[in-house]
């Protein structure tokens, strides 16, 4: 494909319950760019697509388990119950993925249904369960409930508890999540897989990007993530420009951080300030501040030399001597010199 401007194309994900292989007819897991025209292809650049998506039917299929050789037997002795069963809606199982409003509550609600005479569970999408009752699922032999998972830093630990709880009532459900800390947050960072991160927005984050990319300290008020230096973010780094890395040739969100970090101005100031971008005001204020005379110390004895004064020491006993040398250039608000009306 030709060049394409990253506005005119999203990269995102799929868990293999939405979109299939043109060619193939295959369901497609994996990393997909979708065109604002509305094309979908397989892959994540548009110089390296692994060939055009399309959506995966919503058909009637066959209710009716083959996989043992008990079921196929009863297939052959009650064809009228099996063609009974096969006139119901199979439940499609479906994978969605949390929001950034559910990362916001900490949680997201995960729909299930479960076949009752095998214990089979599957994952399924908010919309089959609250219309289960309303269209022709087969309710003599499936149920449909929810969960609660928790999208905290230590939700393996709370998704952990939380299945060992409703075990008892649901045996074996437990087994379905081979990765109880699935969707956790961690510095920013939505870990799908071991090869796929995302942002909590669900774009896909760029795999030439560091393991220790991770949310930054983008507010000079507060620490959002105290793995990192304070007023340390992508933003404020050498390597960042218009939402790009030139270090990992990637691109980034301003507000992350990773340890290549290296500060435009000071890797701790709060804000970048760049000295040919002040304003007119503030020159004209740098230098109205500079001073109109010139002054110096040191600490020698007092004397009775004219120009000099003496003020008492902080801490010692000497008193601190300061020369004043008039400057040949008076200011608008300087006294008047003696003898031309004004007087010390």
């Amino acid at each position: 494909m030709a060049y394409l401007p990253k506005n005119k194309y999203k990269v995102l994900y799929t868990n293999g319950d939405t979109y299939r292989s043109t060619k193939t007819g295959k369901p497609y897991t994996g990393e997909y760019i979708r065109l604002n025209d509305g094309r979908v292809f397989a892959g994540n650049h548009p110089s390296d697509l692994k060939g055009p998506l399309e959506l995966i039917p919503r058909l009637r299929n066959k209710n009716v388990l083959t996989n043992n050789v008990n079921n196929r037997v009863y297939q052959i002795l009650n064809k009228e119950r099996t063609k009974k069963q096969d006139s119901y809606i199979k439940i499609q199982s479906s994978k969605p993925l949390p929001t950034a409003e559910d990362y916001n509550n900490s949680f997201f609600i995960r729909y299930f249904s479960v076949r009752i005479n095998t214990k089979e569970y599957q994952e399924i999408s908010k919309d089959v369960y609250e219309n289960f009752n309303d269209r022709k699922y087969n309710r003599i032999l499936n149920r449909v409930f929810f969960i609660k998972w928790s999208l905290t830093e230590d939700n393996r630990t709370e998704n952990t508890t939380m299945l060992e709880k409703i075990e008892p009532s649901l045996p074996g459900f437990s087994d379905v999540f081979l990765d109880k800390g699935e969707y956790g947050i961690k510095g920013g960072i939505v870990r799908i897989n071991t090869n796929t991160k995302t942002y909590i927005d669900g774009n896909i984050i760029d795999k030439n990007l560091p393991a220790a990319y991770q949310l930054g300290n983008k507010n000079p008020n507060s620490v959002e993530n105290p793995n990192v230096p304070k007023n340390q973010h992508c933003g404020n780094c050498v390597f960042y420009k218009n939402m790009n890395c030139s270090r990992w040739e990637a691109k980034v969100k301003i507000e992350f951080h990773c340890k290549a970090y290296k500060g435009k101005w000071g890797n701790n100031l709060s804000t970048y300030i760049d000295p040919d971008s002040l304003s007119a005001e503030l020159l004209d204020l740098t230098q109205q501040n500079q001073p109109s005379e010139d002054i110096s110390t040191d600490f020698d004895p007092p004397s009775d030399t004219e120009g000099t004064t003496s003020s008492p020491s902080y801490g010692g006993n000497d008193p601190i001597t300061v020369k004043v040398t008039k400057s040949l250039t008076k200011g608008p608000n300087d006294p008047p010199s003696p003898g031309k009306g004004g007087r010390y």
